[in-house]
């Protein structure tokens, strides 16, 4: 008995058809949920960046700005420097709404051999002849704690600081250079300040705030007993997603305004004076 032939039957055109279209759906949904993920982790990695600077910036303002005005003397100790009367000027006090912003100037006593005893970046205060190679004070010192943003030779911007005594002199290393600054935060774009003023003097020290205005608008500086700062921090790389619009106001500035890849966020901290 001859078996019959078996038939073999094969893909339609129709069939084929079907299956590269569903098969095309399916890598293209994986593939939007890869770039969707991969563009989500590189935004959280350079949100990251931008926190760092901007968490560390506001919590090394706060905890060196407590030291605004410190005399243990009491005397008559004026808690900040002088507003900016001419473009060269750098010991005094700024007040920009845009660009990188605000400058800060605040004075304190600097006791020799005590922990205060150091510069606005942490290092040691050292006494104002070079030719000694560098001592530690040993004498208390008046010095003036200035903080400002600039921007680098490579555009990016830094949060620095400087501390200068009476005499105008930089009282920290290099000694070959006593204009240069210390950076505190990279990724630092801008800072505003402003300051929490009393309309009365204070009555057995108590101190109330009853607004806060930016430098021009300070009536009484002895009357000015909180700062308030707003920075504008960006991470240091691009994210990889498309350029999007972003927009930003810092206390009182004016409207920041980018369209790039770049993350950015603002932090703001609110120091009440103590002495």
């Amino acid at each position: 008995m001859n078996a019959m032939p078996s038939r073999q039957a094969g893909l339609t055109l129709v069939e084929l058809m079907i299956s590269m279209t569903l098969s095309l759906i399916v890598i293209f949904a994986v593939g939007s949920i890869l770039i969707t993920s991969n563009q989500t982790a590189s935004v959280a990695d350079t949100l990251a960046d931008s926190q760092e600077a901007g968490r560390f910036s506001v919590d090394y303002m706060n905890r060196q700005l407590l030291r605004t005005g410190y005399d243990p003397d009491d005397a008559d100790f004026a808690p900040f420097g002088d507003p900016c009367t001419e473009v060269p000027d750098s010991i005094c006090i700024q007040e920009s709404a845009n660009g990188t912003g605000d400058r800060l100037a605040v004075r304190r006593l600097a006791q020799a051999g005590e922990d205060n005893a150091v510069t606005c970046s942490g290092s040691a205060l050292l006494t104002a002849s070079a030719e000694d190679g560098g001592v530690n004070i040993t004498e208390d010192v008046v010095v003036t704690d200035v903080y400002w943003v600039a921007i680098d030779a490579d555009g990016l911007g830094n949060l620095r600081c400087q501390s200068f005594d009476e005499e105008g002199t930089v009282r920290a290393n290099p000694r070959e250079s006593f204009n240069d600054s210390q950076a505190l935060a990279a990724g630092v774009i801008s800072m505003h300040v402003i300051y929490g003023q009393s309309a009365t003097t204070p009555v057995d020290d108590t101190k109330n705030v009853n607004l806060y205005v930016n430098a021009d608008q300070v009536t009484s500086w002895e009357n000015v007993h909180a700062i308030r700062i707003g920075i504008l921090t960006q991470a240091l790389t691009d994210t990889e997603t498309p350029a999007w619009e972003q927009n930003y106001i810092v206390l009182d500035s004016t409207q920041y305004q980018f369209d790039d890849q770049t993350a950015r966020q603002v932090f703001t901290t609110t120091v009440t004076l103590l002495n």
